[in-house]
């Protein structure tokens, strides 16, 4: 038994016309039909690169030696088209409620 999806969206971008998201990283909010939430944190590989280099910087992370988010799914890009293919993969799969935190 599966989440159906009512909407997916990307509550750091005000409208669709900010889609995809140039920061390389971004929160996603699942609405299903039930009226159920669920969130995710995308990241794209190089922003994952991005933050460790940063990291190595400035100390987090004991010096980019490690990173984690919760919720955290790596995409190759951040845009809307990837981000629903990927939920209803995840969904198809019946890996979504592992990777994605009911709010």
């Amino acid at each position: 038994m599966g989440v159906k999806v009512r909407k997916i969206f990307l509550p750091n971008h005000e409208n669709e016309e900010a889609y995809p998201c140039d920061t390389g990283s971004t929160d996603v909010i699942v609405l299903s039909e039930n009226g159920s939430k669920y969130l995710a944190s995308f990241f794209t590989y190089d922003n994952i690169v991005e933050r460790r280099l940063i990291s190595k910087r400035n100390g987090e992370y004991m010096d980019g030696l490690y990173f984690w988010d919760k919720n955290m799914i790596i995409v190759e890009e951040c845009s809307l088209t990837a981000i629903q293919k990927v939920v209803l993969h995840l969904i198809d799969e019946g890996e979504f409620q592992e990777a994605f935190k009911q709010l």
